[in-house]
């Protein structure tokens, strides 16, 4: 299948059995429901599936198990970060054995460098590796921005095929289309901004709130290429009331609880994360009824 990054994809939260070990078959069963639903890619161990917390096995077996179900259907790119080099390196090459189609990596993080740092570092996982390399920048989570100048610089040598982009800052995402959107795929991370940034020329989003109505969040793109603008902001905006969900208690912990509150349960967080409160979970529960998202 010739990869093809661009529309709505998911950042599939990782489903674990009460042990917390990756559950293969609610895992198969939350692949099915994304495509048939409509989603155009997925992307396994992103923030949105704990990746940080997992072993290398867990993440080979979530690699696997997404690539197997998906069968084609839809690419896949699996996260492979972790601070040490070597490590990116290795779960890459397992990545390529489990079929992925590529692969998204954070910047360094814990310890941070500079933008020469940040350069070298996605060049020798290019350089490395025999599968496309994305870059994922979200500083929120691992204080460190990969600027527009070095993706510039990593474009213009070749070395990436794509980058999402994860902040709430609109000028910055604007920056970024404006130097790569000719030679990469600039998706967005913010649910939000999922239409502006196809306005501005992104290849579309990877967002959270795909997971809890994938059909809505598709519709943003799919309608936005038919020249429908209003329906693609309408549907962007029937995103609100999950997108505030989402943003109750420490994430991904409202992601899973949503997903259980829509029929495709994930299992709990991985330990030592914790799950929402009660009330917390009463909150998630009234913003999904009063986006029509529950009966």
């Amino acid at each position: 299948m010739k990869l093809k990054l661009e529309g709505i994809w998911t950042p599939v939260p990782t489903p674990l059995t009460k042990q917390g070990r990756v559950d293969t078959g609610a895992t198969r069963r939350l692949v099915d429901f994304h495509i048939e639903s409509g989603i155009d890619g997925l992307l396994p161990l992103g923030t949105s599936g704990e990746f940080a917390l997992f072993t290398r096995e867990d993440r080979e077996i979530m690699i696997k198990t997404v690539v197997d179900q998906a069968d084609n259907r839809v690419p896949v790119v699996a996260g492979v970060s972790d601070p040490s080099i070597e490590n990116v390196l290795q779960l890459s090459l397992d990545a390529k054995k489990a079929g992925a189609d590529a692969v998204i990596a954070t910047p360094p993080y814990y310890f941070t460098t500079t933008d020469e740092g940040h350069y070298h570092h996605f060049k020798m996982i290019s350089e490395s590796i025999d599968l496309p390399l994305l870059i994922y920048n979200i500083p929120e989570w691992t204080h460190s921005f990969v600027t527009p100048d070095t993706v510039q610089r990593l474009a213009d040598e070749n070395l990436v095929v794509g980058m999402k982009h994860t902040e709430y800052n609109f000028l910055s995402l604007v920056r970024f289309l404006k130097v790569g959107r000719k030679r990469l795929s600039i998706f967005t991370g913010s649910d939000a901004l999922a239409y502006s940034s196809l306005e501005f020329g992104g290849s579309g989003g990877i967002i959270g709130s795909a997971n809890v109505a994938p059909k809505v969040a598709g519709k943003i793109f799919d309608d936005f290429k038919k020249g429908d603008f209003k329906a693609a902001r309408e549907s962007q905006e029937k995103l609100l009331p999950i997108i505030e969900a989402l943003g109750v208690g420490k994430y991904p912990a409202a992601l899973k609880e949503a997903m259980g509150l829509i029929g495709m349960p994930v299992g709990p967080m991985k330990a030592p994360l914790q799950a929402l409160s009660a009330a917390e979970k009463r909150i998630v529960a009234g913003h999904l009824r009063r986006g029509g998202f529950l009966g």
